[in-house]
């Protein structure tokens, strides 16, 4: 598999998490307003949970580096 590695600074990484979070909203209102059958659905719940373990992994390599303040989502944060 291949690899590849990005450097960031914390207001970077606070606009990937947004970003992150922006798309799991969206794919959330997906889900919710489709049959939870049709392929639309399901295509976003899959998503979902591979946007979730990649949250999980990135915030996990994060929370040694950058404050907490930088997982906010918040526009005070900016």
């Amino acid at each position: 598999m291949r690899e590849l590695q990005l450097n960031f600074d914390s207001a970077a990484f606070n606009m990937l998490w947004r970003s992150l979070a922006a798309r799991e909203k969206e794919l959330l209102s997906i889900v919710e307003n489709n049959d939870e059958e049709s392929d639309e659905a399901i295509d976003a719940a899959n998503d979902i949970i591979a946007l979730r373990l990649f949250q999980i992994e990135v915030k996990s390599q994060a929370e040694g580096i950058f404050s907490d303040n930088v997982f906010s989502l918040s526009n005070e944060y900016l």
